[in-house]
């Protein structure tokens, strides 16, 4: 798979040339540029008036890259996805629908035992409240089966409050929750992709079942990576505008390529994001939630040297 997030501000025409993706930015200019198919991951398209050929979007499908299309807010609210793409596919939706609800239980509890733990580091590495480290530190390791006993909300309401201080309401409008939203909303994309990529069904989700949300799993691997995106707006908060600018979503899609740990190694987001889903194909087979991998934010720096 590519491993660049081509980020579209305006363009006239996009289309397929030599296995490449050619952009042509205005209608009167002759000047083109061309990007090979084979080293992209996603297309955000904020321009309402590009033109996209139907030969460039079969070829995005053929080579598992996501296109995602943008409102008039720049979030993505349409993506296009491939079709059948995995020689598999049957086989692995019926793991899907038999993995047995106590091997679900004790994923979803691994999952949120991983988020809270990041929550904790990533107070740790900004506001530093040692009262509020240590609760976080220990919701991360009181964790139930299930979260039965709601310790992923319960950690929530502590540490947004501790980072972004304690006037700050998280679905409030403002710079803050607008970036939070956006990055969320680019994690949450690229996770679709590669679970689509990898022949999974996004509807069947391990904690999150709503009917109206065509991405229940995407829902649930999405939340340990939700305090990178955190963790980024905090050092950054006094530069993200509102609306965010052009640069400020930038950055947010260009996270995906920051460094981060998962299985005692060091990689991009993105990679990190494939890694999980690939080891999510292993409990699959085996029904065994140990093997299930989840990063950890450690020694990882998100500031804006030019923002400094």
């Amino acid at each position: 798979m590519g491993y660049r997030q081509i980020f579209i501000k305006q363009s006239y025409r996009l289309s397929l040339k030599n296995n490449s993706l050619c952009i042509r930015k205005e209608e009167s200019s002759s000047e083109h540029l061309f990007i090979p198919l084979e080293d992209i991951s996603s297309i955000i398209i904020e321009d309402p008036h590009t033109v996209l050929t139907v030969k460039l979007l079969t070829e995005l499908s053929n080579y598992g890259i996501a296109a995602y299309l943008c409102n008039e807010q720049h979030l993505p609210c349409t993506q296009v996805l491939p079709l059948n793409q995995h020689y598999n596919q049957l086989a692995v939706y019926n793991r899907q629908i038999a993995l047995s609800k106590h091997t679900k239980e004790k994923l979803w509890q691994k999952i949120i035992k991983a988020k809270i733990y990041n929550q904790f580091l990533v107070s740790k590495y900004t506001s530093n409240n040692e009262n509020i480290n240590d609760m976080l530190e220990k919701y991360s390791k009181s964790v139930k089966m299930n979260d039965k006993d709601n310790r992923e909300g319960i950690s929530s309401k502590v540490y947004f409050s501790s980072i972004f201080g304690e006037g700050f309401i998280r679905f409030s409008s403002g710079h803050i929750s607008n970036a939070l939203d956006y990055g969320y909303t680019v994690f949450n994309n690229s996770i679709v992709r590669l679970l689509v990529n990898y022949g999974l069904n996004t509807y069947i989700g391990i904690w999150h079942q709503s009917e109206k949300n065509a991405y229940n799993l995407a829902s649930d691997f999405i939340e340990p990576f939700r305090p990178l995106v955190d963790y980024f707006c905090y050092w950054n908060q006094n530069y993200l505008d509102f609306p965010l600018s052009t640069k400020n979503r930038k950055d947010l899609v260009n996270l995906l390529n920051e460094k981060i740990i998962i299985d005692n190694k060091s990689c991009p987001i993105e990679y990190a994001m494939e890694v999980m889903i690939k080891s999510f194909l292993k409990v699959l087979e085996t029904n065994d939630p140990e093997f299930l991998l989840l990063p950890k934010i450690e020694g990882v720096n998100f500031i804006d040297e030019e923002y400094i």
